[in-house]
This record gives C-alpha cells, sequence and structure tokens, in this order.
C-alpha cells in the first residue's frame, strides 16, 4: 500500500511540472503591441552600413527584409542575402545609391504585422583629401574620396590654383610660394560630373624667429631666419613700453618687461610706470600680468622665464621676484631672495644694482653691475649654490650662458675687476676673458654708474640649420639715445648686432634701422 501511494505522489509531481512548462512556453509578452523601427538620423551615403533600431514592443518574433542589400554578420562577413531574424538584426550594407524598401513583420498572439519603411541612400560628394603640412617648393600629394559605380572608371580633372592641373587620381604638385590656394578637382563617374574644392594652406619654411622692441617706433618686431626667400623684419601691433628690457618667448606667448620711464634714479617717491606683460605671438592679445603701486625703483628691469611658465625679474637693487606667466593684473609680488653678504663672503650687498637673470637648467643666475659685481648661481626656490668664481670682481649688465659650447657671454657696464666697458665671453667657471667688442659709441643712458648698456644677450647654437651659431644683442648708438634716455635720432647708427660663436669673425651689425633693448629668439620652427 504505501508503495503504491509514493508512486502516485511520483506521477502527480511530474504532471504538475510538465503541465507549468507548457503554460510558461505559450504565454505571450504582456503589455499592449506596438510594431516600429527607425534608420540612422545622419545622412546615408553608398557604399553604407546602416544599422536599424527596433522600437517593436511585446512582439514574439520577427522578420526584415530589405530588397537591394546585404547583410554583415557579427564576425564581418558579407551575406547575399536581403532577410535575417532577430530583435536585434544585423548590419545592412547598400553598395549602390538609391531608395530602398525595408520591411519588418512582427508577431504577436500568432498574428502577423508589418511595417515598411523607405531609406534613401545618397551618392558620396566627391572630397578632396589635403595632405599635412603643405610646405612650399616641396612635393605634396592630393588624393580623394569619391563614389565609384562598379566597373565604371573615374575620372579626374584637378586645378590647384597656382596655375598647375592634373588629371591623376592621386596627384603631386609643389606650390612655389606660401599662401592659401583654392583647389578645385571635378570628376566624371560615368553617370555625372561634380566639383569640389578645397581651401588650402602652404607654409613658408619652417624657421626660428627673432623678437625684439624698438622704441623708436613703440613696436614690437620679429624677423624670421629663412634661407630660401629673403626675410624682413615685421613689425607686430603690440606696444612695448618706454623701456622693454627684456623679452623672453614661452611656448606661444611673449613675455616683455618694460621698467618705464624712470631707468635712472630720479626724485625719491617718483610713481612707477612699468609692467611685465605678454602677448602672443603675432603681438595681438595683450594682458599686464603684474604691475606695482608702488614707487619707482619697484618697477620690472630684466627677465626670465623657467620651464614651467614663471618669469623672474629684478627691479633696481632690492633683489628677484617670481610669477606665473598665466598671472592677469595679479598683485606685485614680494622679493623673493637677493645676493648677500653671507652667502657670498662680502661685507656688504647693500645698494648693489641688479643685472642679469637666466634660468639654466633649472638653475637662475643673476648678475650685480654699476654698484654691485659679479655673478651668482641660485635654485629655483632662491638657494644659494655658488659664485662664479672668475667673475667676482666684474659689473655684469646682462649675460648669456652658452652650455653646449662651455661660453659665458657678459657686458660689462662698469669699469673694474681690471675689465673696461665691453662685450666679453669667458670659460665657466669665468676664466680665459676675451673681448669681443668694446662697443665704442654706445649710448651712456644712465650715466656713469647706472649704464643701462647692453640689456639682453640671446644664444643660437642648436640645432645649426644654415643660421645658428651666434649670440644676438641690442646696439643703441649714442647718437640715437641721449644720456638722460631721450630718443635724439633716426635708430641708422642703432640695431641688433651677431658675432660668430666660433669666433671666425667680428661683431657685426644684423639688423640696422631700429632702437632695441629686449630681444629673444623662438626656437620652435613655426
Amino acid at each position: 500500500m504505501r508503495l503504491y501511494r509514493l508512486f502516485f505522489l511520483m506521477l502527480l509531481v511530474l504532471a504538475t511540472v510538465s503541465c507549468e512548462k507548457d503554460e510558461i512556453s505559450t504565454i505571450a509578452p504582456d503589455g499592449e503591441f506596438s510594431l516600429d523601427f527607425a534608420f540612422p538620423e545622419e545622412e546615408i551615403q553608398a557604399p553604407a552600413k546602416v544599422f536599424l533600431l527596433n522600437r517593436t514592443k511585446n512582439a514574439e518574433s520577427y522578420i526584415w527584409k530589405f530588397e537591394g542589400g546585404k547583410l554583415i554578420n557579427g564576425d564581418g562577413e558579407i551575406i547575399d542575402t536581403s532577410r535575417t531574424t532577430g530583435a536585434v538584426p544585423d548590419t545592412i550594407m547598400y553598395e549602390l545609391p538609391g531608395t530602398y524598401e525595408v520591411t519588418l513583420e512582427a508577431t504577436h498572439n500568432g498574428e502577423v504585422t508589418s511595417l515598411t519603411k523607405w531609406v534613401e541612400v545618397k551618392k558620396r560628394q566627391p572630397r578632396i583629401v589635403v595632405p599635412e603640412n603643405i610646405l612650399f617648393r616641396q612635393e605634396a600629394q592630393f588624393s580623394a574620396e569619391v563614389f565609384q559605380y562598379p566597373g565604371q572608371p573615374v575620372t579626374y580633372s584637378w586645378n590647384f590654383g597656382n596655375g598647375m592641373t592634373s588629371d591623376k587620381a592621386t596627384p603631386k604638385v609643389a606650390f612655389e610660394d606660401a599662401g592659401v590656394y583654392t583647389v578645385r578637382l571635378t570628376i566624371d563617374d560615368g553617370k555625372e560630373s561634380l566639383t569640389t574644392s578645397a581651401e588650402v594652406t602652404v607654409m613658408g619654411e619652417l624657421v626660428k624667429t627673432l623678437y625684439f622692441t624698438d622704441v623708436l617706433s613703440g613696436k614690437l618686431y620679429k624677423y624670421r631666419f629663412t634661407q630660401v626667400d629673403e626675410s624682413m623684419p615685421e613689425q607686430l601691433p603690440a606696444n612695448v613700453g618706454v623701456h622693454p628690457l627684456s623679452v623672453n618667448v614661452y611656448n606661444n606667448k611673449i613675455i616683455i618687461s618694460d621698467a618705464g620711464n624712470h631707468i635712472k634714479y630720479s626724485a625719491w617717491g617718483t610713481a612707477s610706470d612699468g609692467k611685465l606683460f605678454a602677448v602672443d605671438l603675432e603681438g595681438r592679445n595683450p594682458y599686464t600680468i603684474t604691475t606695482t603701486s608702488g614707487d619707482y625703483t619697484q618697477d620690472p628691469f630684466v627677465s626670465t622665464v623657467d620651464g614651467n611658465g614663471n618669469v623672474y625679474w629684478v627691479c633696481r637693487f632690492a633683489g628677484v621676484r617670481s610669477i606665473s606667466t598665466s598671472s592677469q593684473d595679479a598683485p606685485y609680488p614680494s622679493v623673493k631672495f637677493g645676493v648677500t653678504a653671507a652667502d657670498i663672503g662680502a661685507s656688504s650687498t647693500y645698494g648693489w644694482t641688479d643685472g642679469g637673470l637666466q634660468v639654466v637648467n633649472n638653475t637662475l643666475w643673476y648678475s650685480k653691475h654699476g654698484t654691485g659685481k659679479g655673478l651668482y648661481k641660485y635654485n629655483l626656490a632662491g638657494q644659494f649654490i655658488e659664485a662664479v668664481s672668475g667673475l667676482k670682481e666684474l659689473k655684469i649688465r646682462s649675460f648669456a650662458v652658452d652650455q653646449k659650447n662651455g661660453k659665458i657671454y657678459f657686458a660689462v657696464s662698469v669699469a673694474g675687476g681690471g675689465f673696461d666697458v665691453g662685450l666679453y665671453m669667458s670659460d665657466m667657471n669665468g676664466d680665459n676673458i676675451t673681448l669681443i667688442e668694446d662697443t665704442a659709441g654706445f649710448s651712456t643712458e644712465g650715466g656713469a654708474t647706472e649704464n643701462t648698456y647692453i640689456t639682453d644677450i640671446v644664444i643660437d647654437n642648436d640645432p645649426d640649420d644654415g643660421t645658428a651659431g651666434y649670440i644676438y644683442y641690442a646696439f643703441r648708438s649714442a647718437d640715437d639715445i641721449s644720456e638722460s634716455g631721450n630718443i635724439v635720432g633716426d635708430g641708422s647708427r642703432s640695431g641688433i648686432k651677431r658675432y660668430p660663436l666660433d669666433g671666425s669673425g667680428s661683431a657685426e651689425f644684423f639688423l640696422k634701422g631700429f632702437i632695441p633693448y629686449g630681444l629673444d629668439i623662438d626656437h620652435v620652427r613655426r
């Protein structure tokens, strides 16, 4: 009896499970049925891959029909079929332009409902593929994206806007001059002719650029070191002020320190009028980094910029200040550090006139001139490292360090330490001092003890592209700038001078007709 009951219960359980399975297999999706699908919103161009969006709700099965198209499966294989199943269809490919019919059949509660829509596949219009960085007098290869009917050749007719034409699919052309050209292409695909065009910019020589100030015009200038064509100085719109003693190129900006009107000692309490400011490489978009509301002794004189975009500058004798070049209308910072008697082993450094600054491998080199003397090294935090031993007694107005060739170029503004006023060079420790030029006829602006003299020296030594291998510095003739700092001449005896680093020649004028103070070289070829 017990065995009989157990057998009966097992049959009952199996029957119940079987019944539940049958019920689940026949239940239709819940909710109201709706049928819809959509094409991509953007324009479809042949050859095209079309992704269909199924917006149908509560259907049990789907059949997609797309005459004229082919199927691309999940493996990327092209299957020559015009129908498929599934809620999410594979990609449909249309090889030719035209209007195509797409039908979706969906089943709900055993009833089949269909929806047909039409998709327009347009012919791809020709597009010129412009090569990157087209340089004048160098071959550049053009190409085009065009639609091609199967078995039908495409003909090309190019006009490059410089008098040159071509009938090749991928022509090569060299533009004789830099500038903007309109390139036109007409193609014939066997069905019709189509024309397109593109504006192309042909760049001139990619070269370094010398930037310099000119107080005769009050403007910033640039001179491109071209070799193929003759270069001429170009005036930029930036106003540089009265005494723009330093120019520093950093990334796409030019940082200028203008000392204002009072380059020499004035009456105590005379208001400041200098500023530290920046412009872009075309001399536009100026902004003031910082300016002082104190007296004229706080005006920014010589400046330099480190690799992180911080500008360092000195005023008259107070020491080194620093601020980010991205600052705008920022409060004038306090002095960060200065040359102390304890650092250099002197009895006093009080009132020593500040000279030049240069960041060299994250080390700040800092000179004194006039009432001071020597060339010193500090880290960027302002901690003293050492003095340049051979130059301790020289009054150095400005300098430039040539690490590549192991030389220091410097301007002595006041006689001292056995050396007269002039432009010199030495080894890195200050030994083997050699006169480059006595700078006869240089303006005595500032007077005997405050000689403004050479305020900026720049070196072009790397890489050697045929124009490198010189130092450049500003020369202001006494016939053009008086001792009091007034413009008294036409600039014909002033300009930018240069001296060959290998000593193969004498100092000579590179550019004349300008009255410069600050200058710098942008070594990025543009």
